[in-house]
């Protein structure tokens, strides 16, 4: 059977299309989403990436980087990357549009005049970079919904978050889970278990209101990629290192007792979970000494504190709205930046 057709769109009316993601903060579970397990995760809408397509006489990928891919149409530059890969220049958009053609079957059939061959891809992103709050990540669900935007195609949100991680592990051999992905693609504050085989039974969408005060505090300046943050330990876990695989047991039961102490208003215990979840972590990570001085000054300020994702920034419990003052001041006098969630 040959694949459905794209519909064909009027070339006078075809305008330019945006798709955007948001930074995330992993609450509880983090990182055992790498390891079958259960999380919870936010996403902040104070950072964003976005992902313009606009029409354009030839196909072209315009990052930040210097480093462009251009043809023709995007069909020739699929068949580009389909020779050459995707680890040169601007990766994770040619890992995502590669994935996303993949998804997409009818793409390779359109008709070479299709005005919707060539098309200019822009990014921007407010998203601190390698600071562990889901960068890279954001870009690459920013352009599918893009592309979907642009190509009139449905991904739903479940395999629209495979689809992204899909793109930098298999296509760029980045390690990562599952966490970031979901969270961006669902958007608000979301419980996941990640029991294979995934699918969206396992993600529940929970209100953000249940949340308790926080805030975000993060390193100024590019941090250390996440992949090779996490190298060591997933090798550890496929050796079967007993260590590895209690701690990743305990992660995933903090994020279900998470879930209920949000469920029943129970935040003093969220919290205390939040403070377990970094010293659980810390016993088999190693943690940059600047991680764990913003960790520490949370906690010398009354808060419950862990790192947002992979090192470089952390999500703090405030015990009230009111202790954030304190909190930005002494994160402001070690030279950090923090701010209040947008939820």
């Amino acid at each position: 059977m040959s694949p459905p057709k794209l519909a064909a769109p009027d070339a006078k009316v075809l305008g330019a299309v945006a798709g955007r993601a948001y930074a995330r903060a992993g609450l509880l579970g983090n990182p055992g989403d790498q390891y079958a397990g259960r999380c919870i995760a936010v996403s902040l809408a104070n950072f964003e990436a976005v992902v313009r397509i606009v029409p354009a006489e030839r196909f072209e990928l315009a990052p930040p980087e210097r480093d462009t891919l251009s043809a023709a149409t995007v069909i020739d530059a699929l068949d580009e990357l389909d020779r050459l890969g995707c680890n040169e220049g601007a990766s994770l958009l040619r890992a995502g549009l590669l994935r996303f053609a993949g998804a997409c079957a009818p793409l390779r059939s359109l008709d070479p005049a299709d005005p919707r061959l060539r098309f200019r891809v822009e990014t921007r992103s407010s998203i601190p970079l390698q600071v562990g709050l889901a960068g890279s990540s954001a870009i690459v669900i920013a352009l599918l919904r893009a592309l979907c935007s642009w190509f009139d195609h449905e991904i739903d949100r479940a395999s629209l978050a495979e689809l992204a991680l899909a793109a930098e592990l298999e296509e760029l051999g980045i390690q990562g889970g599952p966490m970031d992905r979901v969270t961006q693609a669902y958007g608000g504050l979301v419980w996941m278990d990640f029991a294979e085989p995934r699918s969206a039974s396992g993600y529940v969408s929970l209100d953000p209101k249940l949340l308790p005060p926080l805030y975000i505090g993060w390193k100024p300046g590019r941090g250390r990629a996440s992949g090779a943050i996490h190298q060591g330990v997933h090798e550890r876990w496929l050796r079967g290192d007993a260590d590895v695989h209690r701690v990743m047991a305990q992660l995933a039961s903090l994020a279900d007792a998470g879930r209920e102490c949000l469920e029943r208003g129970a935040l003093a215990r969220f919290a205390e979970l939040v403070d377990r979840n970094f010293d659980l972590r810390a016993a088999i990570y190693e943690i940059d000494p600047s991680d764990r001085e913003m960790v520490e000054l949370g906690r010398a300020a009354g808060c419950a504190v862990k790192q947002c994702g992979s090192g470089g920034a952390v999500v703090g419990v405030l015990p009230d709205d009111a202790r954030y003052a304190e909190v930005a001041r002494a994160y402001a006098d070690a030279g950090y930046s923090t701010v209040r969630p947008q939820l």
